[in-house]
């Protein structure tokens, strides 16, 4: 029996991956504060399907949208995609599946996060992998990193991370932190079932 090649545990990976991010990212919104952010109060992560395919690293000429779908019924093949460097694949590859874990962990972050051509309005690490955002109206995921790679950027401690269903207005889950950290800005946008 041949061993896998490096583009097959590549497809299976990012194949595998594909419903996590879903059930993670497009499921839900996330609301990230931090008493110490100078640029905004709080960041709201909204993904979409498209955001998916430049997390992976790979290239491919099918559209964001149609990579992420070919990944989620699992029929992406390895002829659907190709990269230029294996090293950086390699990385991406090891951190996609500790995604779905991200909000549950201790958060740092950084707004304005730059590191050589990667330019980020929000980066966020639980010391595992770093995850960059482009904030418009809200942020979406941008790159994925393995490792804490804001760690000498002055990161600074995320104290409260909301959840709210997709589409949903208000944000009624409590990932983590306190809600005594929740200031004017914050609680028109959560439910009363919260209990502030």
């Amino acid at each position: 029996m041949n061993p896998k090649s490096f583009k097959q545990r590549v497809c299976e990976t990012i194949i595998s991956c594909a419903t996590d991010y879903k059930l993670t990212f497009l499921n839900y919104e996330y609301l990230i504060y931090s008493d110490k952010f100078t640029i905004k109060p709080y960041y709201i992560i909204s993904a979409k399907e498209g955001n998916y395919k430049h997390l992976t690293g790979v290239s491919s000429e099918k559209s964001a949208y149609s990579f992420f779908e070919m990944c989620l019924n699992g029929t992406l093949t390895e002829d659907d995609f190709s990269f230029s460097c294996k090293g950086i694949v390699r990385s991406k590859v090891i951190a996609l599946p500790l995604m779905s874990g991200l909000f549950l962990q201790k958060l740092t972050a950084k707004e304005d996060f730059v590191q050589g051509k990667i330019s980020c309005s929000l980066a966020t690490s639980d010391n595992k992998i770093t995850i960059g955002f482009e904030d418009r109206i809200n942020a979406k995921p941008k790159t994925l990193l393995r490792g804490n790679e804001i760690k000498n950027a002055n990161p600074v401690d995320v104290s409260l991370i909301l959840r709210r269903s997709m589409g949903f207005e208000k944000f009624d889950t409590l990932i983590q932190g306190d809600l005594k950290h929740l200031n004017a800005d914050l609680s028109d946008l959560i439910t009363d079932s919260m209990g502030v």
